[in-house]
């Protein structure tokens, strides 16, 4: 087997970081917490879309894994890397892997990075913890939803299998 052994621990720290956060109110690390999980979201995004499209071209096939096997699992690997939030998010419905309600829920939440990164969402409020803290909560429960959607995966493909993908 071949994995980053840490890959669940690393999310689980970021939670346990980010529950923190919330129950202790540590305003001054809100709007951290919030850039920390946009970026955890895209990734989620893209370590969904790989492990479905690897998940679903070759399962059904007795496959024997081979060198040339694992170059076009990391071909694809690449590929889902290097997709951005629009394209992952897009994919990861169009795949099946995410519903449509989940999907709006993270469009909106890409949309909203946008205006924080592109719309100095962040200059007009930067003093009010209170809107901060209300995005982190809401960044929160999506990545909460999307490491469900990782969980089920697992448990459909196997954690073994998971991460043959990776």
């Amino acid at each position: 087997m071949h994995h980053d052994p840490n890959m669940a621990d690393l999310i689980n720290t970021i939670a346990d970081e980010v529950n923190s956060v919330l129950e202790k109110r540590r305003k001054e690390q809100y709007f951290d917490k919030v850039v920390l999980l946009y970026s955890v979201i895209e990734n989620l995004l893209k370590w969904i879309v790989y492990t479905g499209i690897v998940w679903e071209k070759y399962s059904k096939k007795n496959l024997r894994i081979t060198k040339n096997l694992r170059s076009e699992w990391k071909e694809i690997r690449r590929f889902c890397k290097k997709l951005n939030f629009y394209s992952a998010a897009r994919i990861a419905l169009a795949i099946g892997r995410i519903d449509y309600k989940l999907y709006k829920r993270v469009d909106n939440i890409r949309e909203e990075r946008n205006d924080l990164i592109h719309q100095l969402w962040i200059f007009r409020h930067r003093h009010n913890r209170a809107v901060i803290r209300k995005k982190l909560e809401k960044l929160a429960l999506v990545t909460n939803d999307l490491v469900g959607v990782s969980k089920k995966m697992g448990q459909y493909i196997g954690v073994d299998e998971i991460w043959d993908l990776v």
